[in-house]
């Protein structure tokens, strides 16, 4: 696998479209502009809070993985 090719591959993303839709999966109905700014600000928070150890376990599977094989 050729690294420069990967540089700026996106992993992961969450759209706002991607948030809509679980609200209306969740309460029924889209968010307004003021929820949508807070549930992104939240997203925002919740997926930074911690991404160090997302990354760490992330990357042990990787390497679990290509071991095994």
């Amino acid at each position: 696998m050729n690294n420069d090719q990967n540089n700026d591959k996106i992993a992961f993303v969450v759209t706002v479209e991607d948030l809509q839709q679980k609200a209306v999966s969740l309460i029924g109905r889209k968010l307004d502009d003021i929820e949508l700014r807070t549930a992104v600000k939240g997203i925002e928070a919740g997926l930074s809070f911690d991404i160090e150890t997302v990354f760490k376990a992330a990357i042990e599977e990787a390497m679990a993985q290509n071991h095994q094989a």
